[in-house]
């Protein structure tokens, strides 16, 4: 068994360093000798773990923590004049807001910042030297809040960052960009979404060209004394400006699709045909990661509205938007290039050369309502004004657990750092912030002075030329196309009336009006009807009887939604049930009865020369000798099918049978009580 009780900082996920404690204490007291102290440090400088052992062996030595054991260097000191281990002092009035001291202290991180980068010599994993690149300073935060103060000040000096802690997704440009793009995509009529995205910097068009281009439509022909408005209704042929005609022209084709393709992949597109992720490169220079990375948080954040559909999304990131809510940004690669910003907890298993904890005079958080007590596995909370008699006590254990945590924490923190640990002294912070949980001895650390260092140009790496040309652009062209296999789908169940597009189904709320497409005519919603039903005898959710299935079907009825326009009536139930009974009877199926599986997804591939057939359906019903194929059948709501129309049925059935190698299928035509067999 192998661990570090020292740094159990997970608490809030229900670890439990006492678990660790026993299971070691248990060895110790039957095997002695098979406890065994690691001790060897291969990550930091003597310089920082003489300074961790002094601030660190007392309080993670006291009761209720694991102990301490000394760390031992493993590394020479380095050859250079900086301390490892040094503080930089924040000079503030006393009394002294929060926000204040955030603002002084990320002022002084970032200027220190600016004079280390390409000035500190460091080791590197390889062990070889080079000098500091802004990918080897992590900023660590003991919580997320307000560091886009960090951000803004370093953001100042040019340096780049990637924030991994910061909750601050919707106070970004970009995000605010893609929220008015949303809100258009999901409500036309959002006439403040289409303003704020049209003359938002995403597109980018000046009021006064907002205006010419509302002077320019022709008078409405049922008001033609009213002024007409510009939205995303307007006919693009009449908007002569060339940015307003395309964008409103990709607007409203990606509108038109909102109610069948998902809110991610409508946004994904809508994201490529605007060109978003080339404004932003262009718009953001070296902070360009960052606000891709954005951008891909928020598509993400898409995928779970499959389903609940585009205009729930664009609610709720309005409202989170509107409320501020806390979001975490998009994670950067960093990859060396970056001033990392990151959690401490975030930060467990990671390691940098400089290591800097900042953002301390966080306050710490209140208790939670409820208290658990992890001795007699108890809950405790106040009710009212009634307090349980216990409660006392079961709140000074939790007050000391998370005490107790909040130090191991710190370690963590310290122990994150190869080369050089720069801790800010805050002599404003109140007793009950993050600054003073532990005293990390100050006064025994030298002030890191880098005055002397002059601020280094940062490193830009030129781009390479472009050698394309137009003839090269031909070639390589004809060598893809050759090398490329078209992809053709086949979707044999599209061919069938009585089978509804296979198209994302959106859900929606109570008064939207229906955004999938209606069944017509009642040959159309019988067929329907008649699979449905299939399906639910072969998954006993119906009992197979004709009274049973005709209350079935009229339920099914009832819920249609009916295009009122469409002119034809309703499918008879008692004859739905009749149909489906009579089916259920044919030797040709109550002898695969027994094994019958239905709406059966299926997808293959089929190369036939320089192409190649992608074949996706439902098969209606399949049965299985073991792990192998064996039947496919089609059920079929035609009346009276014509030999055509049974061609193209037997061709659907053969794609079937080539994709689930079975050896034989059936086209069932239920009405008129048919099996056409197929091999």
């Amino acid at each position: 068994m192998v661990g570090d009780p020292k740094q159990a900082i997970y608490r809030f996920r229900g670890a439990d360093v006492g678990s660790y404690a026993e299971a070691r204490g248990a060895i110790a007291r039957r095997w002695p000798n098979n406890i065994v102290q690691i001790t060897a440090n291969f990550r930091s400088r003597p310089g920082i773990l003489s300074h961790i052992n002094r601030c660190f062996a007392t309080p993670l030595s006291a009761q209720n923590q694991p102990g301490y054991v000394e760390l031992a260097p493993t590394l020479d000191p380095p050859d250079r004049d900086l301390p490892c281990a040094a503080k930089i002092t924040i000079d503030l009035p006393p009394d002294s807001r929060a926000a204040w001291i955030r603002d002084a202290e990320a002022e002084a991180v970032a200027d220190l910042c600016v004079r280390l980068i390409g000035n500190v010599t460091v080791q590197d994993e390889d062990g070889a030297l080079a000098p500091l690149t802004p990918g080897g300073i992590a900023l660590l935060a003991p919580t997320g809040s307000e560091l886009w103060r960090y951000e803004r000040a370093f953001e100042a000096r040019g340096l780049p960052i990637a924030s991994q802690a910061g909750k601050g997704l919707f106070r970004r440009q970009e995000v605010q960009d893609l929220v008015a793009l949303l809100r258009v995509l999901a409500d036309g009529g959002d006439t403040l979404g289409f303003g704020a995205l049209m003359r938002g910097p995403l597109v980018g068009l000046s009021e006064e060209e907002l205006l010419d281009i509302t002077a320019g439509l022709p008078p409405l022909a049922d008001r033609p004394d009213a002024i007409p408005r510009f939205s995303l209704a307007t006919d693009p042929d009449h908007v002569a400006h060339p940015v307003a005609r395309r964008v409103l022209t990709i607007l409203q084709d990606l509108r038109r699709r909102a109610r069948a393709t998902t809110p991610a992949l409508l946004l994904a597109e809508a994201v490529e045909r605007l060109a978003v992720r080339s404004i932003l490169s262009a718009r953001e220079g070296d902070r360009s990661a960052r606000a891709a990375a954005n951008v891909e948080a928020l598509l993400e954040r898409a995928r779970p509205y499959g389903i609940k559909g585009m205009k729930r999304f664009a609610r709720d990131v309005s409202r989170d938007w509107r409320d501020g809510a806390a979001y975490s940004e998009g994670r950067v690669d960093a990859d060396g290039d970056a001033i990392e910003i990151i959690t401490i907890h975030s930060a467990k298993g990671l390691e940098w050369p400089v290591v800097i904890p900042i953002n301390t005079a966080t306050l710490l958080r209140s208790r939670e309502p409820f208290v658990h007590r992890a001795d007699d596995d108890t809950l405790h909370w106040v009710i009212g004004d009634v307090v349980p008699p216990e409660l006392r006590a079961a709140l000074e254990t939790d007050d000391e657990s998370q005490m107790r945590e909040r130090e191991r924490l710190w370690y963590v923190a310290c122990t994150r750092a190869r080369e050089l640990l720069i801790v800010p002294e805050l002599a404003q912070a109140e007793q009950k912030s993050w600054a003073r949980v532990v005293n990390l001895g100050h006064h025994a650390l030298p002030e890191l002075d880098v005055s002397r260092l002059t601020p280094a140009p940062m490193p830009t790496i030129a781009d390479p030329p472009n050698m394309q040309t137009a003839e090269l652009f031909a070639t390589e062209r004809a060598i893809v196309e050759e090398a490329a296999i078209p992809l053709i789908w086949v979707r044999p169940s599209d061919l069938d009336p009585d089978r509804l597009e296979a198209v994302e189904a959106i859900t929606l709320d109570a008064g939207d009006a229906p955004e999938v497409d209606l069944p017509v005519g009642a040959g159309r919603v019988r067929g329907l009807l008649l699979h449905k039903m299939m399906e639910e005898v072969l998954t006993h959710e119906v009992v197979e009887d004709v009274e049973r299935l005709a209350g079935r079907a009229r339920e099914l009825i009832a819920e249609l939604v009916m295009d009122p326009e469409g002119g034809d009536g309703l499918p008879d139930a008692d004859e739905i049930a009749v149909t489906v009974w009579r089916t259920l009877q044919l030797p040709e199926v109550v002898a695969l009865r027994d094994r019958l599986i239905p709406e059966w997804p299926v997808y293959a591939l089929f190369k036939s020369g320089s192409q190649c057939n992608a074949l996706a359906g439902r098969i209606d019903a399949i049965a299985f000798d073991g792990d192998r194929a064996e039947v496919v059948l089609d059920w079929k709501s035609d009346v009276n099918p014509s030999e055509e129309i049974v061609r193209i049925h037997c061709g659907q059935l053969k794609d079937y049978l080539r994709a689930t190698k079975a050896r034989r299928g059936a086209l069932v035509y239920m009405t008129p009580g048919l099996v056409h067999w197929v091999k």
